[in-house]
């Protein structure tokens, strides 16, 4: 058995721990527990209902879920190393992993599926992957991660009117909040910069192309900045303008594992803006697959 422990990051760095560990589970079928993702539970289908298609998965670690609580009290990874230090008081069977910065923990590893399915693995980080699999089992994780009805056809009325009055739908991500100190805020671009990248766009499209940029942001925009662009708010719960950027046509904005998500879920060619002043190239966009 596999239990997640580390709550890494927001949504999209959960997701797709979560959804790597799954596919991995999928296909070498030792059961797993994810507590770490029971804050974002009520918004899909799968961890809302407890129904994972079979699979032997589920949120709580312990019987009692209030247990869960425990784990609190390993989130610092100093104080997981000292858990790892004592881990002699722990069954015989378990091992304690974590991840190393900047390097993937490959899940196909012989000694880790042995581990997971004969015994107990505390696994603390998020560069645990299986990119052996995670495509391969896209179909289920996209079955598992739908959102729940509300979000779904909030969504869905959202694109629907888009696509009355347009042909080509761009998703825009306009990351603020915390990435005002994240690297240094490299990737705290101004409205101008994604206006730059909007109209780079909006040039190698067809003039014939009725064209409109959906604008998902965490904060509150001015949309002055946007002038001679077709654009359109996103309905700001973070759920959904996820979801709707996975229903445009294109998605741009800056590297995050957000839109990396939404183009991963919706198949959406994907581009992130590495530099304010990047040359952006319909050719250069795909769709994100985690291989």
């Amino acid at each position: 058995m596999v239990i997640l422990v580390k709550r890494t990051g927001q949504l999209g760095n959960r997701l797709f721990l979560f959804a790597h560990f799954l596919a991995n589970a999928a296909e070498y079928g030792y059961e797993l527990a994810n507590p770490s993702f029971g804050g974002y539970a009520p918004f899909f289908e799968a961890t809302a209902t407890g129904n994972f298609g079979g699979l032997p998965v589920r949120l709580h670690a312990f019987r009692q879920s209030g247990l869960d609580r425990l784990l609190n009290l390993v989130q610092h990874p100093r104080a997981f190393g000292l858990l790892q230090s004592a881990s002699r008081l722990l069954p015989r069977r378990a091992a304690l992993l974590t991840d190393q910065a900047g390097q993937d923990y490959d899940l196909n590893q012989p000694a880790y599926l042995a581990a997971a399915r004969s015994g107990l693995v505390l696994a603390h980080g998020w560069q645990f992957r299986d990119k052996r699999n995670f495509a391969r089992h896209g179909a289920l994780l996209r079955q598992l991660f739908a959102p729940i009805e509300t979000h779904r056809l909030a969504v869905a009325a959202l694109l629907s009117a888009l696509r009355q009055t347009a042909d080509v739908v761009v998703g825009v991500h306009i990351r603020r909040g915390d990435y005002a100190t994240y690297n240094n805020g490299a990737y705290y671009y101004d409205n101008a910069t994604y206006a730059r990248a909007m109209r780079a766009v909006q040039e190698q499209l067809p003039a014939s192309r009725r064209v409109v940029f959906l604008l998902c942001s965490n904060e509150e925009l001015n949309f002055a900045d946007f002038a001679g662009l077709r654009v359109h708010a996103a309905t700001g719960h973070f759920v959904e303008d996820l979801y709707a950027l996975a229903g445009c046509d294109y998605v741009v904005g800056p590297p995050s594992s957000y839109s990396m998500w939404a183009s991963f879920y919706g198949q959406v060619p994907l581009l992130h803006l590495e530099q304010p002043n990047q040359d952006l190239r319909l050719q250069d966009f795909a769709v994100f697959l985690d291989q």
